[in-house]
């Protein structure tokens, strides 16, 4: 979200571990922590076939009464390096934050302080002029013609795949900033924008007057 409130695609193999972590841990949930005390050999081999140290993995944690009992990383968090998972380890998030940014927008359109017509240039009056033609609506249904930010980061930064640097939200909005046009007019399409979710985002902090995760919680 974006992220932590990140919303970049789910890309690769962590993906695919965040995807089991949210599964298994809801499984290991209920099976432990409806007994008194927790017991780590059994939550061990509920995990067994992911304890390998040359696949990818999950991090487990069970919460008993608001307190945690359980933390523990099983496999590793790259198939390249072969890092351990520990109960530490930070996992993407990727497109699984989309649905909670979402509601977020839909709450604040219930309270009255945004429409699903507010075009982008009326919520941020500094946006380029092509944000005229951009809609709320059409940003939560992939609409809206944004160019994705990982390509324009790609170009920033030659194009080299990998690079190490994490961009924020802000940066994504800067990164808007510079433009003048979108990939299409916007309505006419759809294609999915991760770009919109990151903008629906700051929009959520904008007019909440809150940060992301306070709105949230």
């Amino acid at each position: 979200m974006s992220y932590p409130k990140q919303m970049t695609g789910c890309l690769g193999h962590k993906s695919f571990c965040t995807l089991r972590l949210v599964v298994m841990v809801i499984v290991a949930g209920i099976s432990v922590t409806t007994s008194a005390q927790v017991a780590p050999a059994k939550i061990d081999a509920l995990f067994y076939q992911f304890s390998s140290q040359r696949e990818p993995g999950c991090a487990v944690l069970v919460i008993k009464d608001g307190k945690p009992v359980f933390r523990k990383g099983y496999g590793v968090t790259d198939l390249r390096t072969m890092h351990a998972i520990g109960p530490e380890t930070n996992f993407r998030l990727a497109s699984l934050s989309k649905q909670f940014t979402a509601t977020a927008i839909m709450l604040l359109v219930h309270d009255g302080k945004l429409k699903y017509e507010d075009r982008l240039t009326d919520v941020f009056p500094d946006f380029p002029g092509y944000g005229k033609a951009i809609t709320i609506r059409q940003m939560l249904n992939h609409t809206s013609g944004l160019k994705d930010y990982e390509d324009l980061m790609g170009k920033l930064f030659d194009g080299a795949e990998g690079n190490p640097l994490q961009i924020k939200d802000q940066g994504v909005y800067d990164l808007l900033k510079r433009q003048t046009s979108t990939k299409f007019p916007p309505g006419t399409r759809w294609d999915y924008s991760n770009t919109g979710y990151v903008l629906l985002g700051i929009v959520v902090e904008k007019k909440s007057g809150m940060s992301f995760r306070d709105f949230l919680r």
